[in-house]
């Protein structure tokens, strides 16, 4: 598993470089800097203490909330959006933050069957979020509940009713609750081709990259779409479109390999894990990092609307690899306790 995610590091850093080159170039030596660090972290977690990290689940859960808040208030523009910190050259994202606090808060609170609390928890920070606003993490720290709440042995019957009110009330949210250039990308994503120089038009490219690349691709660094520009934000959301148009299919296939060994074994161990806070860890954990490579990869090729969701250990950025880093770090925790339990 370590040596899984260190191949994916590596090989998103082998893509960041073509992405970023000629243009951005130091982004691939401060990707270099998150992933080390970030690999660090990762092995760091499987020494805390369980009690600890069970303990210190709150006060990260607080400290999260107070920076969300912050954020609205003294967060920088961006594209219409307020969801970073800028401090020394240095960008933090405090919604990354929050999602890693509900990993390990809601498993605590879960365990005690306190199901009105658990989704209280999740309401604050996905409301702030979306305040932000950001729906694709919306959308995540939502999903996070609901897997942990799935995977836990609370009784189900409340979640049933609420998620009937949700379905319910998605059109009334679609047409009140969105901002217009939200609805006008989902409106993108069932016709493209009239918002093909607005809100399709990443995606539009993205899809001509990919299919340039054809079975084997044109070569690395040999993309001619990725190098004169034509995909915006390659390096971050748009990243599939590079190893598409350059490593081809074959170069997609063996990513999706990667990231598919990855849930094969944590689905392994998650099954023979006997704790119910770390199997409810490992659920949602393995679930949003599923999520991401499901989300990001599919609006890469147009199957799913565009939500700004970045690829783990591949996208450019700092906040999320650190976060990405903990989490499989958790993820490890928890299959050493399965292990542990397994020999007892």
């Amino acid at each position: 598993m370590v040596t899984l995610i260190l191949v994916l590091m590596i090989f998103g850093l082998i893509v960041l470089r073509s992405a970023t080159y000629g243009e951005n170039e130091s982004l691939f030596t401060k990707q270099l800097i998150w992933d080390a660090i970030g690999f660090s972290l990762m092995i760091s977690v499987l020494f805390v203490r369980d009690v600890t990290i069970r303990r210190f689940s709150f006060v990260l859960y607080m400290v999260s909330i107070i920076l969300l808040v912050l954020i609205l208030f003294k967060g920088i523009p961006i594209g219409g959006s307020k969801r970073w910190f800028r401090f020394a050259g240095i960008s933090l994202q405090p919604s990354d933050l929050a999602k890693l606090s509900l990993i390990v808060l809601l498993p605590y609170i879960l365990e005690k069957r306190w199901f009105w609390r658990s989704l209280l928890f999740a309401l604050i920070p996905a409301i702030l979020v979306f305040l932000e606003p950001d729906l694709g993490t919306t959308f995540s720290i939502g999903l996070i509940w609901l897997l942990a709440v799935l995977a836990s042995k609370i009784d189900k019957k409340p979640l049933f009713v609420l998620l009937v009110i949700v379905l319910i009330l998605m059109p009334v949210f679609f047409f009140f609750g969105l901002k217009d250039y939200q609805r006008a990308r989902i409106l993108s994503f069932l016709n493209p081709e009239e918002y093909g120089r607005s809100y399709s038009y990443n995606v539009l490219q993205s899809i001509h990259a990919i299919g340039a690349g054809g079975f084997f691709g044109t070569g690395y660094m040999k993309g001619k779409a990725n190098l004169m520009g034509y995909v915006p934000v390659s390096h971050t959301d748009f990243i599939v479109s590079v190893i598409g148009e350059e490593f081809g299919f074959i170069g997609i296939v063996f990513l999706l390999s990667l990231f598919g060994f990855f849930f094969f074994e944590v689905s392994r161990w998650i099954l023979n894990v006997k704790d119910e806070y770390w199997e409810i860890l490992m659920v949602s954990s393995c679930g949003l990092v599923w999520f991401h490579v499901f989300e990001n990869v599919s609006m890469n090729i147009g199957l799913l609307p565009v939500t700004g969701v970045p690829l783990p250990f591949i996208s450019y950025g700092g906040t999320s690899t650190l976060v990405f880093s903990l989490i499989v770090g958790l993820i490890l925790k928890g299959i050493a306790i399965a292990r542990l339990e397994k020999r007892m």
